[in-house]
């Protein structure tokens, strides 16, 4: 059976998580724009109704100042008439003859009611402008309420299509994710299954995927330095695993490893090969050896966070802990002695080196420095590869006299930086296999 890489699988998983993610976040945002969009056609028909009826309201006045209007004229029309009766009637009275006393006629109630009908006609003449102002106003508010009318009515027209067309881009979308997360699931499945015969018929792969997968809470009593141990004591085919592992989930490795192959590829001969395993032995096995730590520490916290910085003392200097494991899930001994435990819901800090004896040697400044940023952590300690017990006694007390006394010992759990050597060269060599 070909090989099931396990990193890929958890790919696929990470893309079903993203994709069901995806699919929520555009639910949500859809259900969001539906909404809106039906707010928004309420808020149209709500205003039409409410414009309908305020026409209507303006073309009754507009109705009642029609008929004020010639109820004004016909009452015009009346005084006039009564105006010319009563101009007729001081005619005639004035056309009487003077009495044998030579008196004229008494008109005086017909001036009256001259001057009567003449005030009559001025005061509805005065009612007719008023009743035609008003009707002129009447008429204009009912243009204005028709193109009101006519202007919401195209409003509720746009909004009804903007609440269709957000339910059929909606859908759309929502249907094409819904077939993309379909198709990741089943790709899942598959590869699952192939995961799992693979695992099946490989103990060395089923033990690293149940390395990969350890629950620490699941150990009676804490976690002691042997656990530790084994955790990071992984084969030579288990590290072998790890690389493709690394290659396949994290992009900055995968990278790292690329730009090597590629130069071994592209090298001719055994010096510029040997250039480029000299040059991936300084680059990329450090790397190696803090990601076997990382994920061997990982399950014992909530959270691990990597390069964070630390400022010591007041120039602003800093040290970046290698690895912070914080809200830890069960208690861990790293050792004996002060500082070298955490209680469950704890920390620990951890600095991490992968080198031989001399070169760990060499360090011991820059390790008990980078120390000083660990204080804060529950407990701490200086992770380093198993070549510390390639020096001599005298310099391996030393070299662990100084970082017990900077609060940071020194334990040797890592790899050798030969193991760790070769199974980056052996990932480097390799050459490139499309796996399920």
């Amino acid at each position: 059976m070909a090989q099931v890489s396990i990193g890929q699988v958890e790919n696929l998983e990470a893309l079903a998580r993203e994709l069901t993610s995806l699919r929520d976040g555009v639910n949500a945002a859809c259900l969001a724009q539906i909404s809106l969009a039906e707010a928004k056609c309420t808020e149209a028909r709500e205003e039409a109704q409410a414009s309908a009826l305020l026409l209507e309201e303006a073309l009754q006045r507009n109705l009642a100042a029609t008929q004020a209007v010639e109820e004004a004229r016909q009452e015009l029309d009346q005084c006039a008439q009564a105006l010319d009766t009563a101009h007729s009637a001081l005619s005639a009275c004035n056309a009487q003859p003077h009495d044998d006393q030579g008196i004229p006629p008494d008109c005086s109630d017909a001036e009256s009611d001259v001057s009567s009908a003449e005030a009559g006609l001025e005061q509805a003449q005065i009612l007719l402008t008023q009743a035609e102002s008003a009707l002129e106003s009447s008429r204009s508010d009912c243009d204005a309420m028709h193109q009101r009318v006519d202007q919401v009515g195209i409003v509720l027209s746009l909004t009804q299509s903007m609440q269709d067309s957000v339910v059929t881009n909606c859908t759309t979308q929502l249907v094409a994710i819904d077939q993309a997360v379909a198709v990741g699931t089943a790709r899942l499945g598959a590869a699952q299954q192939a995961l799992d015969a693979y695992l099946a018929t490989s103990p060395t792969a089923a033990q690293f995927h149940d390395w990969l997968k350890w629950d620490p809470t699941r150990h009676a009593g804490p976690i002691t330095p042997d656990v530790l141990r084994n955790r990071m004591n992984l084969s030579s085919q288990q590290r072998m695993l790890f690389q493709q592992y690394l290659y396949d989930r994290d992009p900055a490795y995968r990278g790292a490893v690329n730009k090597f192959r590629a130069q071994w590829t592209a090298a001719q001969g055994d010096v510029e090969r040997n250039i480029v395993a000299r040059q991936a032995r300084r680059q990329l096995s450090g790397e190696f050896g803090e990601q076997i730590a990382r994920y061997a520490l990982a399950p014992l916290g909530e959270k691990i966070e990597t390069q964070g910085r630390t400022f010591v003392g007041d120039d602003g200097r800093y040290t970046k802990t290698d690895l912070l494991v914080t809200d830890l899930r069960i208690p861990v001994i790293l050792g004996r002695g002060e500082g070298m435990g955490a209680p469950k819901g704890g920390s620990m800090a951890f600095e991490v080196k992968c080198g031989k004896a001399e070169y760990l040697y060499a360090q011991m400044a820059h390790m008990v420095f980078q120390a000083e940023g660990h204080q804060q952590a529950n407990a701490r300690c200086t992770l380093c590869s198993r070549d510390i017990n390639n020096l001599s006694p005298e310099r391996q007390e030393a070299l662990r006299q100084a970082l017990r006394k900077a609060g940071s010992p020194l334990v040797g759990m890592l790899p050798t930086k030969n193991d760790i050597d070769q199974s980056c060269l052996e990932a480097i060599r390799q050459d490139s296999e499309e796996t399920v």
